[in-house]
């Protein structure tokens, strides 16, 4: 009975286990940036990547990759990439130029498909600098700015740009200069330039480093030749000059390094000081500066570091400067509610919730089984909105992966996850065990439940439900005893429950005693080679053995491979001849079957100087003197002392009055402010680093006088025509030199005998005054004096010129005319200057505003110098109506705008197509694929295309395909290419006005393949022929995944007739038309493709040439009765009679169509002697018509066009100029067997 009981219950359990399925769940997915990777030169290793893919599900997951959308076939490659067994990785052993493209995995079974990441792969590349003629030499003046470009080599990523200086043996050495900064764009500036600067060693050269490829490229030499002034260094003196600033408007990704770049030249050197929303910038180790201040770097921006941007820029000459930088924070999307998996039991609700955010806000799409959900079986009990899917009622069949996908403007963030709809009764995965812990810690029994929907646990202890208090149960299902007592000894119960069943499990507590140090190691500081002892001693429970371990820094020390540590018998750690390397913290540990008891203590030798001991600070007028005494160097000799202050201005702030004192000196005279209170601490500095503080000094008190200086940045500008707003900067309170600091602003109209006019500013902080009732633009002098009890600054105020109030210009440019129309794009305009006295402001220049009558909300501006009474304007649209006008502006309005001028614009050349892609088919040749340009500014008359080979980074002179293309037409074969080769193909849309930009791609031909093409398929249509004819379009649709081949052959025949009649080798086209065929007749038409010696022929497909569309066309009577016509009639018979006697001596001598010529001709001479087995039959001269099939075609036409058949219209043609064989009205399905061209291959999801 029990031995039934339990096969019973294995076989329950076993159910159970069979049931555990899930869908695919990606646990290893490609990074979210690109993965980059570098093709093996000649000579060269192959260096392989992995793109990862891996998941996990029941029934284990299968794979399948998409490549830039279509399907990826790894194993197509030569074994050149593979995919890990049992995994979705793809291994790239040797990578190649074609490896680049847009990847995503996709992991499936029976139960759902899971998606990953989308992850571009790149290759990795650094070209070469352009070679110049020799070694290049330039020349700077002494004390001025100067620069030195740089024009790194392409590359990806981007190379890192260095200037160094290098010697005529080529050693290198780097450049660490406060002079010299480099910009982001690899320019290298010098604030001034000096006689220390000129090349007379070494010479300055630009480098360019590849990280990824570890690999770097150096330019050529400059030579520096700093011409001499002549003047004293302290005479030649340069006003600050902006050199390179980041653009006013900056953009910076949240979590991503930004720098801010203020390079700024003048003699002496220029001080930047930065500010934030115009407030002083605290700074820390997230905001910092570089470059000697002209860089500000904010490592790790957030929202809050959003704002205006200022670096005033000052040496002493001239006037001060600044330049604001707008700074604008994004981020990429990022989840603020994940998707989580759903295990669920049939019956329930799932609710999958996703939430996200970042700057521009992103769009949330749902993906299910790896398709867009829109796309997904129609489900009435599911609920889908922007962030979360409902399904109430689950059945089996609503398991499944569902995908979240957030994107914006600056990236995506994906999460897969799935629904597991399962009926299992409770099963315990994982059951208490029989522990023993000590008094006083923390015990877990477990107990891990597994069942659907998920099962309530409980625990018990003799029968009575443990809960509260010292007891927890997790969310696993696992009890937590906190603070074990020896009352909490005893049997545990786990009892789990859903509606399909209950079980039980059992487990038990033993409680011991707690371990416990009672000798624990101390703190020990000792000199370099003697000995450190520490003492470990504990107590545990009496059943359970005691080991003593000691670890040293975290690792446990191995007393054999280090004889100079010993643990001694009572357990005390003894370190012989200590060296610095010995510092560090030590653990004893006390550890015993059940527990363990730590004690730590640390161990110094040799340190930071202890704190130096101040001993007094002597206070005078204008110095103090501070003097201290070394406290201990703790075996580290002091290398030097810093001596640091602060006021009662700033009480929290610590200043350096001296960064360097000697070791050997103990005392040090620093400089003092007037009107203020110092307070002094020193620090000492060894090779460990500084002490910490001394204690403060007494405060040293200076006695008021006189402000040394006057305000900076004073102007004054007016804010409405009747003001002016008088500004300057700031002076701190440790600058005033007394109380009752003010400013003394004052102002006078620029005229000989005016008085000043003053206004006292008390409060200290503020920083203008507004002078209202003046006159408008007009000049003033002004100047601010700093003023305190004791008077006036020693220094006399810098009087400056300002404005009053702007106010709008009265007066309109006229006789604004067109003086003559250059392009399709410029024309020349010319108008009357208005009158200076109508300008009343800063005359900036005038504002040309053009616009078409589609545009008035979008007005193009163009800006012309003031002194100008005539432009050449180049925005203009071409072959449109263009309005334009003119107006005069000042420094703040702008003025009335002139009469609207009319005109328009001739023909200009078209914008690049829209998109343009080739397919390589066969070994030689290209299907071409556009969409017509954005812009036709005209009327297209065609396209060209050109092409040219690219070998490694060189692209050869290009070449023009044979045929100019017709403009209706969207797709053209470009043939004659290299087998294996990479070519650079363009295309150039053409009005009259000429060629368009040129929009091109690069892609490489196939291999030459040993093997038959793929069977072709083809499509046909009739068309209406003159005098009762009809035409066939026979259009092949080449194999874009397959063995296409390079070119076709077409061959029809009477249905029921023996003989084939063929076109030429269509070489240079992808179709071809059979011209003068018997309406209302059956034909049988195939196709056979080529690539060199192989060839595969086409299934037979019947046409009907009674269907015909359009007219058929009859004869010009006028025209069939000219006496020219009959003329060119009478000798077209005569060389026809010529023909046909040919081809009877052809027929008698070898009784072969002529086909097998042609073959032999082209070097293909795989056939049997016998030929096509189907084409060797004579001619019959008794058949019952007369094909005229293009074998001899025409005259060759320039340009691609359907025009060139039927009455001179593109016969057969749609609008958008595609071909009616595969887009017209009676469009024929392909071939069996053959993919429908107008499918669409899988798009990559995320």
């Amino acid at each position: 009975m029990d031995t039934s009981r339990i096969l019973c219950f294995i076989a329950l359990v076993s159910q159970a286990a069979a049931l555990l399925t899930s869908p695919p769940k990606i646990v290893k997915q490609p990074t979210q940036e690109e993965i980059l990777f570098q093709v093996a030169q000649q000579g060269e290793v192959d260096k392989p990547f992995i793109i990862e893919c891996e998941a996990e599900g029941e029934p284990a997951p299968k794979y399948k990759w998409i490549k830039n959308g279509k399907s990826f076939e790894y194993s197509s490659y030569d074994n050149r990439i593979s995919q890990q067994t049992g995994r979705g990785t793809l291994v790239i052993s040797k990578p190649k130029e074609e490896d680049l493209g847009q990847y995503q995995c996709f992991a499936y079974n029976e139960w759902g498909t899971a998606a990953s990441n989308s992850v571009f792969v790149r290759r990795a590349e650094l070209n070469s600098f352009k070679e110049t003629d020799g070694q290049q030499v330039v020349r700077a003046e002494e004390g001025k700015p100067y620069k030195l470009t740089c024009e790194p080599p392409d590359g990806h990523p981007k190379p890192k740009v260095y200037w160094m200086l290098q010697g005529d043996q080529g050693q290198l050495k780097t450049i660490n200069n406060s002079r010299m900064t480099l910009d982001p764009e690899g320019n290298l500036w010098f604030s001034n330039v000096t006689q220390n600067d000129a090349s007379e060693d070494y010479a300055y050269i630009c480098t360019a480093n590849s990280g990824f490829r570890n690999e770097y490229k150096v330019g050529n030499k400059i030579y520096l030749q700093v011409i001499p002034t002549g003047i004293s260094p302290t005479l030649n003196r340069h006003e600050p000059v902006r050199q390179y600033t980041t653009r006013k408007i900056e953009r910076g990704l949240k979590g991503q390094r930004v720098e801010l770049y203020c390079i700024y030249g003048g003699t002496p050197l220029p001080q930047i000081v930065w500010k934030k929303n115009g407030r002083s910038i605290l700074w820390s180790q997230s905001i910092t500066q570089d470059n000697y201040g002209k860089t500000l770097v904010i490592k790790y921006p957030t929202y809050d570091d959003q704002g205006t941007y200022t670096c005033e820029v000052s040496n002493g000459v001239g006037s001060a400067q600044s330049n604001s930088i707008q700074l604008n924070i994004e981020a990429a999307p990022f989840f603020t509610v994940e998707p989580e998996i759903q295990n669920l039991a049939e019956g329930e609700t799932a609710v999958i919730r996703c939430e996200a955010d970042g700057t521009p806000a992103p769009k949330i799409s749902w993906i299910h089984n790896g398709k867009p959900i829109e796309q997904a079986e129609l489900n009435p009990r599911r609920q889908v909105s922007a962030n979360s899917i409902v399904i109430t009622d689950l059945v089996k069949k609503d398991t499944g992966n569902y995908g979240c996908n957030a994107t914006s403007a600056i990236g995506y963030v994906y999460k897969d996850v799935y629904i597991n709809v399962q009926s299992i009764p409770p099963e315990i995965k994982e059951g208490p065990m029989n522990l023993t812990n000590v008094d006083g810690s923390e015990a877990v029994l477990k107990c891990r439940v597994f069942g659907a929907p998920k099962p309530i646990v409980k625990w018990m202890k003799d029968n009575v439900d443990v809960t509260g208090g010292k007891y927890n149960i997790t969310a696993e299902g696992d009890l937590v005893i906190r603070d074990v007592s020896f009352t909490d000894v005893g049997t545990y119960q786990c009892y789990a429950k859903n509606k399909f069943g209950e079980t039980s499990a059992y487990g038990s507590l033993v409680v011991k005693k707690h371990t416990v140090i009672t000798d624990k190691p101390e703190h020990y500081e000792v000199a370099a080679g003697s000995s450190a002892t520490f003492r470990c001693n504990a107590n545990a429970d009496d059943s359970l053995p005691l080991q003593i371990i000691w670890l040293n820094d975290g690792q446990q020390i191995d007393f054999e491979s280090q004889p100079r540590f010993r643990m001694t018998n009572d357990y005390s750690l003894l370190i012989s001849d200590t060296s610095e390397l010995d510092s560090g913290q030590y653990t004893c540990i006390a550890r015993t079957p059940v527990d363990e008891a730590r004690a730590q203590a640390t161990l110094t030798v040799q340190d930071k100087p202890n704190p130096p001991v101040l001993t007094g600070a002597e206070c005078g007028a204008r110095t103090a003197t501070v003097r201290w005494r070394a406290a201990g160097d703790n075996r580290a000799p002091i290398l030097r002392y810093s001596l640091h202050y602060n006021t009662s201005f700033t009480p929290h702030v610590w200043a350096v009055a001296a960064a360097a004192v000697p070791p050997v000196d103990s005392a040090w005279t620093a400089a003092l402010s007037p009107w203020a209170n110092y307070t002094f601490r020193v620090v000492a500095h060894n090779k460990i680093g500084p002490s910490a503080p001394s204690g403060h000094s007494d405060v040293c008190t200076t006695q008021p006088d006189v402000p040394y200086k006057n305000p900076d940045n004073v102007k004054g500008e007016g804010t409405d025509p009747t003001n002016m707003l008088i500004s300057w900067t700031k002076m701190p309170q440790i600058e005033h030199n007394g109380p009752g600091f003010y400013y003394l602003v004052s102002w006078r109209r620029n005229i000989t005998g005016q008085p000043w006019e003053e206004h006292q500013v008390r409060d200290w902080q503020q920083t203008e005054h507004l002078v209202t009732n003046t006159p408008t633009f007009q000049p003033y002098k002004i100047k601010v004096t700093a003023v305190n009890f004791k008077g006036t600054s020693n220094v006399t105020p810098i009087e400056v010129i300002g404005w009053s109030g702007e106010d709008r210009p009265t007066q309109a440019p006229g006789n604004l005319s067109l003086s003559q129309v250059t392009s399709g794009t410029s024309a020349v305009l010319s108008w009357t200057p208005v009158a200076p006295e109508s300008l009343r402001g800063h005359f900036k220049g005038y504002k040309i505003q053009t616009w078409t009558d589609a545009e008035e909300d979008r007005l193009k501006e163009i800006f012309v110098e003031s002194d100008a009474t005539s432009a050449l304007v180049n925005k203009f649209k071409p072959f449109k109506k263009n309005n334009v006008r003119i107006l005069a502006y000042n420094g703040r309005f702008n003025g009335p705008a002139s009469d609207t001028l009319s005109f328009v614009t001739p023909e200009g050349q078209p914008s690049t197509v829209r998109s343009f892609e080739a397919y390589p088919i066969g070994s030689s040749a290209m299907l071409l694929k556009w969409e017509k340009p954005m812009e036709e500014n005209g009327v297209l008359t065609g396209y060209k295309i050109y092409y040219s080979k690219v070998i490694a980074t060189a692209v050869e002179t290009p070449k023009e395909r044979k045929k100019e293309i017709d403009p209706k037409f969207d797709r053209a074969k470009l043939a004659g290419l290299e087998p294996n080769t990479k070519y650079r193909i363009e295309i150039r849309a053409k009005t009259k006005a000429g060629e368009g930009k040129g929009y091109y791609v690069e892609q490489s031909t196939n291999n030459v393949l040993t093997a038959q093409p793929d069977v072709p398929a083809f499509e046909t249509e009739t068309l209406p022929g003159k005098e009762g004819t009809a035409h066939v379009i026979v259009r092949w649709i080449p194999s874009l995944d397959g063995h296409a081949g390079t070119h076709f052959v077409a061959w029809y025949r009477l249905k029921g007739h023996p003989d084939w009649q063929r076109t030429n080798d269509i070489t240079e086209d992808d179709f071809v038309i059979l011209t003068g065929l018997e309406p209302g007749q059956l034909y049988e038409v195939k196709v056979t493709v080529h690539d060199g010696h192989y060839f595969s022929t086409s299934e037979l497909r019947t046409v009907d040439t009674s269907i015909v569309d359009g007219p058929i066309v009859k004869p010009d009577e006028k025209i069939a009765t000219a006496g020219w016509f009959i003329g060119v009639m009478l000798a077209l018979a005569f060389l026809l009679l010529l023909l046909v006697l040919v081809c009877v001596l052809r027929r008698n001598r070898g009784g072969k169509y002529d086909v097998h010529d042609r073959e032999l001709a082209h070097g293909r001479r795989d056939y049997p002697d016998a030929g096509f087995h189907e084409y060797t039959h004579p001619l019959d001269n008794k058949s019952r018509h007369s094909m005229s099939s293009g074998t001899k075609p025409g005259p060759e036409s320039d340009t691609d066009s359907m025009a060139e058949y039927g009455d001179g219209e593109t016969a057969g043609m749609n609008e958008d100029g595609s071909f009616i064989g595969q887009y017209g009205r009676k469009r024929r399905p392909p071939t069996s067997g053959q993919p429908d061209s107008a499918s669409q291959a899988f798009a990559t999801l995320v």
